[in-house]
């Protein structure tokens, strides 16, 4: 399965299935209200980023610990993917319990195992207010010439005679 020569329908339906098997219907719900577009200046935060960047040292014991870190943080992700389901079936009790960032976690795994790195974040974007293919505002009627009111009152009297 490729895809990126998948449509964007295609994406939006094996991510949400995806979701659906991992998190549930009420964990698809809470999962999808939490992800919307981000907003900032990367290159205005970058700058202040890199004005504060430590010495040698202290970057290299802070890179260890966030080894450590990460390390500790798969383990912890792995029971709760266990604590969330039975059987590869998610549990929808035990999912409304976990915090908003645990489930986003969980959401995000489960898109990259079914859509890959490359189809995560297009699912997001689809997701996104008014941009994915079931967006309210997407397809809009096409503008029709307005239809003067003297023609408009000769239309409703035409109908009322039938």
């Amino acid at each position: 399965m490729d895809v990126l020569k998948m449509t964007d329908n295609e994406v939006y339906q094996l991510g949400i299935e995806a979701l659906a098997g991992k998190l549930g219907v009420a964990g698809v719900s809470r999962f999808l209200k939490q992800i919307q577009p981000l907003t900032g200046d990367y290159s205005i935060e970058r700058h202040k980023w890199l004005d504060n960047l430590p010495d040698m040292d202290t970057l290299i014991e802070q890179i260890r610990q966030a080894s450590k870190d990460a390390e500790a943080e798969r383990n912890r992700i792995s029971k709760l993917k266990t604590y969330v389901s039975k059987n590869g079936k998610p549990l929808a009790a035990r999912i409304q319990k976990i915090s908003d960032e645990d489930l986003h976690k969980l959401g995000l795994e489960a898109l990259v195992d079914k859509l890959s790195i490359a189809g995560m974040p297009r699912f997001i974007r689809l997701c996104a207010p008014g941009t994915g293919p079931y967006a309210i505002n997407k397809h809009k009627p096409p503008k029709l010439d307005p239809v003067p009111t003297s023609q408009k009152v000769k239309n409703e009297h035409s109908i009322d005679k039938k």
